[in-house]
């Protein structure tokens, strides 16, 4: 049966709300759709891919109740997209080939299945890519994008179909080695901070050099990617042959950081579609919850290694450096990064202030560090999720942070296997911690942790990059402390002990 293209135009009209009927553009929808579609519009419509929800699963009920209401909720949640319906479509169960005004678009089809897959999107009657303010990747759209066309405009490409056939490889090459070049560093990195601890902290700061260096080279083939990480990873060896002296060290770090920042200022899809940048189902730009646990190590020991050199300024001029980069709109994106490195700096800081008053000024300073780069950021930088909560006042703050906890918790316990990792983990972690000794950076990197296992729903990276960074700043403070200057004394047994030298005089 042949359905009429201008029939659908009329129900998709008649299904808006009232007061956007005269402005938008018909709107057609195919359940099971293909990117491969776009090839039969090259030159007739403006295309995208689009990402159907947020989180690790999604399905055609969830996908069009998102894209009526112009608002995701990550599937972990077990909620749907509610509020008032934006957006009237008709749901085609075929590719409409004689409509010539409107836009088509794929959505996932039937029950709950994994969200890992990109739908076509048409614009017809325009050319070029489409391009999305909230995912910050030309030619990558999230479907809540399309009930808000304010967030949209047009990318010219002179192929605009290999463009599109070249992102989607690379999104989905990322999502196939993540996970083993994560695993796979960790390994070697854990085996580094025991033979020689200098490059088991370089190694970080390496393989997040390497990372970048692959996203700006637009390298994915899974193969290369984990034997290039690999391989930075073990470059830290000649590395920490190189760098003599806490100062070298420590500039080294910081500088990987400023590559960071400097990056992502000049194009957001080079760290966006890095091997270990966002995974794309929700997240799309900035710091993922992966790197800022493999960034935290470099960031930490900078400011730890400068700080013997240079004191509070070099120690303030790295924390300054890794909040923005971090947690910058217009850089990193990650508000709970503000939070973990606030922690870890607040930690550090006081532990070198010596305890009393001193450190809880040094504490209170971190804290107010983080609220000032978020709150500014909210106000004058472009708009963000954590820009919005921000903006909403401190019961969105609390809520947004309450949703975290429920997320990370649920994200845990999603298999059985997840569960395992993440409680082996944080187990041996806790462990670690408690029978070991007490210095300022591997405490300061553990407490950050510690907050980052509750404002990020990342558990499974954020413990296992903890455990690996706490014994690779463990070793390496062991080899490069300096007892006056990394060790915490607690003046209550200094003073037993001076009590008990004057009793055996």
């Amino acid at each position: 049966m042949r359905i009429s293209p201008a029939l659908l135009a009329a129900l998709a009209v008649a299904a808006m709300p009232a007061g956007a009927r005269a402005a938008q553009r018909p709107v057609y929808v195919v359940p099971g759709a293909s990117p491969a579609v776009l090839e039969r519009f090259p030159d007739r419509a403006a295309l995208g891919l689009l990402v159907p929800d947020a989180g690790p699963t999604t399905s055609e009920a969830r996908a069009r109740r998102s894209l009526a209401r112009g608002k995701v909720v990550n599937s972990l949640s077990g909620e749907r997209a509610s509020g008032p319906r934006l957006l009237g479509f008709v749901v085609v169960r075929g590719i409409l080939g004689r409509v010539e005004r409107g836009t088509i678009l794929g959505i996932p089809q039937g029950a709950q299945q994994a969200n890992d897959r990109r739908y076509p999107l048409m614009e017809l009657g325009r050319r070029g890519v489409v391009t999305s303010t909230s995912t910050r990747v030309p030619g990558l759209v999230s479907i809540a994008d399309l009930a808000h066309p304010e967030r949209l405009s047009l990318r010219r490409e002179d192929d605009p179909v290999g463009y599109l056939r070249d992102l989607e490889r690379r999104i989905r090459d990322n999502g196939r080695s993540r996970v083993v070049a994560a695993v796979a560093v960790a390994v070697v990195v854990a085996l580094l901070a025991f033979v020689a601890p200098v490059a088991g902290v370089l190694a970080f700061a390496a393989v997040a050099a390497m990372n970048l260096l692959l996203g700006v080279a637009g390298v994915s083939e899974p193969w290369m990617v984990v034997t290039l990480l690999l391989l930075a990873a073990l470059v830290a060896l000649p590395l920490a042959l190189l760098l003599r002296g806490p100062v070298a060290i420590g500039l080294a770090l910081a500088s990987v950081i400023a590559g960071y920042l400097v990056a992502m200022g000049v194009d957001a899809t080079w760290v966006a579609l890095s091997p270990l940048g966002p995974s794309q189902n929700g997240r799309f730009y900035g710091v993922s919850n992966l790197l800022e646990t493999m960034l935290l190590v470099p960031a930490l020991a900078a400011a730890a290694l400068l700080f013997r050199r240079f004191g509070w300024a070099a120690f303030a001029g790295v924390a300054a450096l890794a909040l923005v980069t971090v947690a910058g709109s217009r850089f990193g994106a990650d508000g709970g990064g503000a939070i973990v490195l606030a922690a870890g700096y607040g930690v550090l800081g006081a532990m070198y202030a010596g305890g009393g008053r001193r450190a809880l000024v040094v504490a209170a300073g971190a804290a107010a560090a983080a609220v000032a780069v978020v709150a500014l950021d909210a106000v004058f930088g472009p708009t963000t999720h954590v820009g919005e909560a921000v903006r909403g006042g401190p019961g969105e703050v609390l809520g947004d942070v309450g949703d975290r906890l429920v997320l990370s918790w649920r994200r845990a316990t999603d298999n059985a296997f997840v569960g395992l990792v993440v409680a082996g983990s944080i187990a041996a972690l806790v462990f670690l911690v408690v029978r070991g000794p007490r210095r300022a950076l591997p405490l300061a990197f553990a407490a950050a942790i510690a907050v980052s296992l509750l404002v990020n729903d990342s558990p499974r990276e954020v413990a296992l990059g903890g455990l690996v960074g706490y014994l690779a700043l463990l070793r390496f403070d062991d080899r490069q402390a300096e007892p006056g200057v990394y060790t915490w004394r607690n003046p209550l047994k200094e003073l037993s002990r001076n009590e008990a030298q004057g009793l055996r005089s």
